[in-house]
C-alpha cells in the first residue's frame, strides 16, 4: 500500500524532499514507515529522529493530522493513502 511521509526542518533538508510517497507493507505501523525512512535517508536521518531504539522525544510523530501519542503511538497501524508526518517541537521564548 501507499503512505506519504512528510518532513519538516532538519529531516526534511537531510531527505532533501519534504513529502515522500513510500510502498509499504498491508498491516504496517508508523514505526516501521519511520524504519523505511532511516533506510533511505541513512545515519544522519537516524541521528536525527532517534534516541537509542526509541524515536526521539523532540519529536512530534502526526498520523493524518493527529499525534500518535493520543492513537496506539508509534505501533498505531496505517492505511492505504495515509500521511505520516514528523515535526521537530517549537520552542522559544
Amino acid at each position: 500500500m501507499l503512505v506519504s511521509f512528510k518532513s519538516f526542518g532538519p529531516i526534511r533538508r537531510a531527505l532533501t524532499n519534504q513529502v515522500l510517497e513510500l510502498e509499504v507493507p498491508d498491516d504496517s505501523t508508523v514505526r516501521l514507515v519511520i524504519d523505511r525512512i532511516i533506510e533511505i535517508g541513512g545515519d544522519e536521518v537516524k541521528r536525527l529522529i532517534m534516541e537509542g531504539d526509541r524515536i526521539s522525544g523532540n519529536l512530534i510523530v502526526m498520523l493524518n493530522k493527529k499525534d500518535v501519542a493520543t492513537l496506539n503511538g508509534e505501533d498505531t497501524l496505517v492505511q492505504e493513502n495515509d500521511e505520516i508526518a514528523v515535526l521537530p517541537h517549537v520552542q522559544g521564548g
